[in-house]
């Protein structure tokens, strides 16, 4: 079992973004920032809502904006790498201030933007890469495994402090249940028997255990690699973004070689291969989508799992006055 000390670091939302979702989400905008480099094929989607990246409605549309706007907008983009902002958080998952005692009017609303991102991200022509040099529990988890490959970093040292990320749907440490899509999402991605305890015990995986099991596809050892991509990485970053983003530069050029890959193969045939183990799902999400919008906010406001939301809010506020 997680201990709390570590799954207060990373988990859903904090307690700053919980008392000021609303009032103070970040423009649009400035959620994700891009790079495009049409000459290798490549593109970048840098994850950038401070502190954890956590998924309000505004964050989801963002992601599916800027995946629709490589897609229809650079033809000539085979890839993309999807990153974050901060080394030591991928996404923390869901905003849990869209979760607790929700506006249910904005609540349905919600949902179907995050289904809107695995319809987008899963389902898009563009081959794409997760780079995670951070944690990615929960939703964060889901938008890796919505990608082709996954490049994590191994562990070392973040801001001087020792960093080892971990991966995986947790919910029910929270007393929640990840929805039936992600969590089938898992049993494809790891195997059904790893897939069921996991999601019963609500387990992280640290970088190796997830490589072994399949869950990502290659880890980073090291934050010092020589590449001759390394002036093709720096063009291709967000100019806001080079200088933080270079504490992951090791995750990231195994990423952009991945990403480069992928952008060689010839695209009417990797599209047409990857469709064939995806359209299914993607369209049993849509002809699903309204019962499984309705199936999650009825769970969600049950009286229980308010309860454990708020208590579990009530320890983020705890351990924050402690700090």
């Amino acid at each position: 079992m997680i201990s709390p000390s570590i799954l207060s670091r990373f988990r859903i939302g904090s307690s700053v973004a919980i008392r000021h979702h609303r009032r103070l989400s970040s423009a649009a905008g400035e959620l994700i920032q891009t790079g495009i480099d049409e000459g290798n094929g490549v593109a970048i989607l840098v994850l950038n809502r401070p502190p954890a990246n956590s998924l309000s409605m505004e964050m989801n549309e963002e992601i599916s904006r800027s995946i629709k706007s490589i897609d229809e907008n650079h033809p000539k983009v085979q890839s993309v790498i999807l990153a974050s902002s901060n080394a030591a958080i991928f996404s923390a998952g869901l905003d849990v201030a869209e979760l607790v005692a929700p506006d249910p009017d904005r609540l349905p609303q919600f949902w179907k933007s995050l289904q809107q991102v695995y319809i987008d991200l899963y389902g898009s022509r563009l081959a794409t890469v997760a780079c995670l040099h951070g944690h990615a529990p929960a939703a964060g988890c889901f938008l890796a495994m919505a990608c082709d490959y996954r490049v994590m970093y191994a562990g070392g040292t973040v801001n001087g402090r020792k960093h080892v990320p971990q991966i995986g749907l947790n919910e029910t440490q929270l007393g929640i249940a990840a929805p039936p899509w992600m969590g089938q999402l898992l049993v494809r991605t790891i195997g059904f028997r790893r897939a069921e305890l996991a999601l019963a015990m609500g387990t992280l995986f640290p970088p190796h255990t997830a490589l072994e099991i399949g869950l990502v596809d290659e880890i980073v050892p090291s934050d010092t690699v020589e590449s001759s991509n390394d002036d093709a990485l720096q063009a291709l970053l967000p100019d806001k973004m080079k200088d933080q983003m270079m504490q992951q530069n090791a995750a990231l050029q195994q990423a952009y070689i991945q990403a480069t890959r992928f952008a060689k193969v010839p695209p009417q045939a990797r599209v047409a291969s990857k469709m064939l183990t995806r359209s299914e799902h993607l369209e049993d999400m849509i002809a699903k989508r309204q019962h499984d919008t309705d199936h999650f906010c009825g769970f969600i406001t049950q009286e229980e799992v308010q309860g454990n939301l708020q208590e579990y809010v009530q320890q983020l506020k705890t351990k924050s006055k402690q700090k």
